[in-house]
């Protein structure tokens, strides 16, 4: 590709970019602020806390996250994600289960394109164990072109399954063209869905023991000799300047367009987070490399250091309370969490000056009600405005109807009914109206009478 090609593809590729970000992308809420000073080398950033489950993770940092990029070798996620699915669902052996690199896969999808291959020998026959790992911690073309061939008999049908996959785990921005990593202007993902991609990831028992290998032994079921395979993430190594003891895993990936970009897990003293840096220039203006790395050290280490996991409600808290009727000697029912809340908050914030903001379904409940009914919820702020979760809230107990207390509600709801002093308003005029006509009409009987009886006396 000669450079003026390159230029006009950087050109149409950071416009096409560009245009997502414009008309494509949603501004993303600022969880929390990093300290005044820091400086961030990545266009995009992520900080987010892992909890048991992906519903319990909470973002601690959203720089940019919606805005799309070229994900580079960070497709390889996705790679490692839709190849462990299909193994799941095929039931496949991945050490017996084998690819073959062929002469018509490096003509098709490796020659010409300039990514850096490991340097598999025509006819090799690699597990898919081996194809997988590599393709995880290594550039290595080769293995990744050959496993997505042996999964689904093409590249081309690999990538739609890739795409298929990232819609079905709710990756909003996100296109994929190949498995290499080659910019494309049809292959973009943003840094919220790198997350849930990797995320995604760390789902299967598999993924984390290939991806996070420091140095893997590639053993060739047949047609060539072993091979050492090293990872590529300098902060898992030992020997680098950049190496970050808590790390677990990461993965990382060039763009000719846009710079590096890391996603990665660590963990230190019971916490985990992830942190995904997205457009890390090669190097900064003092000719500093490796900016992804600072970016994502200096991003763990404020984490770590800043946060801590509380439990900010209990199962049987009361927060609030609601009006009840026809219940003997209550007037109100208790409400609680449906769940106990608990999450990473700043350090210094205490339990009790959490603002619990509570809003209830209605003022004035008529039993029976029955012990875990919705009736509300509650929204937990930190900061004034800083809203860090939000629990429904429910009955605490069940109670009865009184027979008694029922039919005077209902003596009483009649009496307080406009229809009924309407109706009694009516009643009134009508019996009115009858009084006055027995009146008039008793006026004339006796004037009749009278009427009678003084011709009477003249006759």
């Amino acid at each position: 590709m000669g450079m003026r090609l390159k230029k006009w593809m950087s050109f149409i590729l950071s416009a096409v970019l560009l245009f997502g970000v414009a008309f494509s992308a949603t501004p993303s809420a600022k969880a929390y602020e990093l300290p005044e000073g820091t400086v961030l080398n990545a266009k995009a950033a992520a900080v987010v806390f892992l909890g048991g489950s992906e519903k319990e993770d909470v973002f601690l940092l959203e720089h940019n996250v919606d805005e799309v990029h070229a994900p580079a070798a960070l497709v390889r996620l996705m790679v490692g994600a839709y190849t462990l699915k299909q193994v799941q669902e095929k039931n496949l052996n991945m050490d017996t289960a084998s690819g073959t690199y062929t002469l018509d896969i490096f003509n098709r999808y490796v020659a010409g394109t300039g990514v850096t291959a490991v340097g598999m020998e025509f006819g090799e026959v690699w597990s898919l164990r081996d194809l997988l790992t590599v393709s995880l911690i290594q550039t290595a073309s080769d293995a990744a072109t050959t496993l997505a061939v042996t999964i689904s008999g093409s590249v081309e049908d690999f990538v739609d399954g890739m795409n298929e996959l990232a819609k079905e785990i709710g990756c909003e921005r996100t296109h994929f063209a190949n498995v290499t990593g080659l910019d494309s202007l049809s292959q973009y993902t943003t840094t919220r869905d790198v997350y849930r991609i990797l995320r995604y990831c760390m789902t299967f028992a598999d993924f984390e023991p290939m991806i996070s290998t420091v140095q893997h032994k590639v053993q060739p079921l047949s047609g060539g000799q072993p091979y050492i395979i090293v990872n590529r993430v300098d902060m898992l190594r030992q020997s680098s300047t950049f190496h970050y003891a808590p790390l677990k895993f990461g993965r990382t990936g060039l763009s000719e367009h846009e710079g590096w970009g890391l996603a990665s897990v660590a963990s230190d003293s019971g916490y985990d987070y992830m942190v995904i840096v997205m457009g890390c220039p090669p190097k900064n203006d003092k000719g500093h490399v490796g900016l992804h790395y600072t970016d994502s050290i200096d991003l763990y280490r404020w984490a770590f250091r800043s946060f801590a996991y509380k439990t900010l409600l209990t199962e049987n808290e009361i927060l609030g309370s609601i009006k009840v009727k026809n219940v003997w000697g209550r007037d109100s029912v208790n409400l609680v969490p449906k769940t106990p809340f608990a999450t990473v908050v700043y350090n210094d914030v205490e339990v009790d000056e959490v603002i619990k903001k509570i809003t209830t379904s209605a003022e004035v409940l008529k039993a029976p009600i029955e012990k875990g009914t919705v009736y509300g919820k509650v929204e937990l702020i930190v900061n004034v405005d800083e809203k860090i979760g939000e629990v429904e809230l429910i009955a605490s107990e069940s109670m009865n109807s009184n027979f008694l207390l029922v039919i005077l509600s209902g003596i009483g709801a009649v009496f307080s009914s406009g229809w009924f002093w309407l109706v009694v308003g009516i009643l009134v005029l009508l019996i009115g109206g009858y009084v006055a006509l027995l009146v008039v009409s008793a006026r004339r009987h006796r004037r009749k009478l009278k009427s009678r009886n003084k011709t009477h006396r003249r006759l």
